[in-house]
């Protein structure tokens, strides 16, 4: 019977000390400043601020873009449920549709955003899918932008490094 008394007491510590080690989703809130020197296959010039606030499951995010002189803003709004929400793309011509997906990464350890998007061009439309990965770091100081960008007949993939300024 002791072993019995003795096996369950070692089964519950185990399960609480699992719990005090549960991982917490991270919080992407924060102005964000491009770090150009740890980011790479960018387009030439890009400079590129952005804040974000995150509250639970919403998270909006507002960035100035900068490249060669040409600014543009681009602002968004994404719901981390997973399901498909339709979206107009940023600085796309008029009639360009789009849907989006946003969820959490497995463990909770950064946020997927899928964009389907159908853009008018005066060649026609251009299907494209873009695939960013926010991934924070552990002191919070570091946001990993990884974007998988296929258009058309093209792909590549780029990686922008921010370091939080507020």
């Amino acid at each position: 019977m002791k072993q019995v008394k003795f096996f369950f007491m070692l089964m519950l510590l185990g399960s609480l000390s699992v719990l005090g080690y549960a991982v917490t989703k991270p919080n992407l809130s924060g102005t964000w400043k491009l770090d150009k020197d740890r980011s790479f296959s960018n387009p030439a010039g890009l400079d590129q601020i952005m804040t974000i606030a995150h509250n639970g499951e919403e998270v909006k995010l507002d960035a100035k873009v900068t490249v060669q002189g040409r600014e543009t803003q681009v602002n968004e709004t994404w719901t981390l449920d997973g399901q498909e929400h339709e979206f107009t793309p940023p600085n796309a011509a008029p009639g360009s549709t789009g849907k989006r997906k946003a969820s959490w990464l497995a463990g909770d350890k950064g946020v997927l955003v899928i964009d389907e998007s159908v853009i008018k061009t005066p060649n026609g439309e251009v299907k494209q899918r873009t695939t960013r990965k926010y991934s924070l770091a552990a002191d919070g100081a570091t946001l990993t932008v990884d974007y998988f960008i296929d258009r058309g007949e093209q792909s590549f993939e780029s990686k922008r490094v921010f370091v939080k300024v507020k």
